[in-house]
């Protein structure tokens, strides 16, 4: 995989950018099937849900934090070299400037519609006035068809999210990061098989070595327990694996040498 040497910084952080981008494209997800949950039931959208998802340029939320991410990750990549990268951080984008729009609709309704209602209902209008229920009108339906938009990006970027991990599969922070969180990842994949299904597209040989790769992981962030956890499931799933049963020895042999309290650390 290519890389710039104008930003060797992020060369040498970017597994764990690219799983920060992750991690933050799941919670986005998630926060907005909980939006579109509460539209489907009440057939409107409250403000503070969109700006908790969008954010603002001082106060960003986790959608404005990905896209910016993902932009600066991203940024000087080539294409035809790294097409799952560019279209992921596209869509991204994609997904932002819809939900601002949305945003901006879902404020407009708030702020002005009430007023309008109370208006219309004690007053005679002029034709003028009688126009702007074509307005209102629109927004409506400007805020149906963007929840259909965003829908429809989101349900786009999980697909490019299963080829992008493909590519990824090697980055050990990014896997630790899946095997944490597969409750919430199960809901993610729920419609195409579960997080089962996912990991056995990354891992074909078998998921032992997803378990072997994060425990590789976690001994060198020298969280033993976490690591030996880790090394104990691969060998459950594959006792032949060779690599995690050396591992464990050594490291099984090394808690010994530093006492029974590094034994029980548990990561926090």
């Amino acid at each position: 995989m290519k890389k710039t040497n104008r930003r060797p910084w992020l060369d040498e952080r970017r597994d764990l950018f690219v799983k920060n981008a992750f991690r933050d494209f799941i919670r986005s997800y998630l926060l907005f099937m909980e939006i579109e949950q509460r539209y489907r039931e009440r057939q409107s959208i409250d403000y503070k849900d969109l700006d908790n998802l969008v954010g603002t340029q001082a106060d960003p939320g986790i959608l404005w934090t990905l896209k910016d991410n993902c932009h600066h990750i991203w940024k000087d990549i080539d294409p035809k070299d790294q097409p799952e990268h560019f279209f992921f951080d596209w869509i991204i984008g994609a997904i932002f400037h819809e939900a601002m729009k949305l945003k901006e609709n879902v404020y407009l309704m708030e702020r002005y519609h009430p007023a309008y209602q109370i208006i219309t209902g004690t007053m005679s209008l002029t034709l003028r006035q009688k126009r702007y229920r074509h307005f209102f009108e629109q927004i409506l339906k400007d805020i149906r068809l963007g929840m259909e938009r965003l829908k429809d990006l989101f349900m786009s970027a999980i697909e490019q999210t299963e080829a992008l991990l493909m590519i990824e599969r090697d980055n050990s922070l990014l896997i630790r990061f899946i095997l944490e969180n597969r409750s919430r990842l199960e809901k993610v994949w729920q419609k195409s098989g579960g997080i089962d299904h996912m990991l056995g597209l990354l891992f074909p040989e078998g998921l032992y070595k997803a378990y072997y790769i994060a425990g590789k992981n976690y001994l060198e962030g020298s969280w033993y327990r976490e690591a030996q956890a880790a090394f104990e499931e691969a060998l459950k799933l594959n006792p032949d694996c060779q690599e995690a049963e050396a591992d464990l020895k050594t490291l099984e042999k090394h808690l010994k040498e530093l006492g029974p309290g590094w034994g029980t650390r548990i990561r926090t």
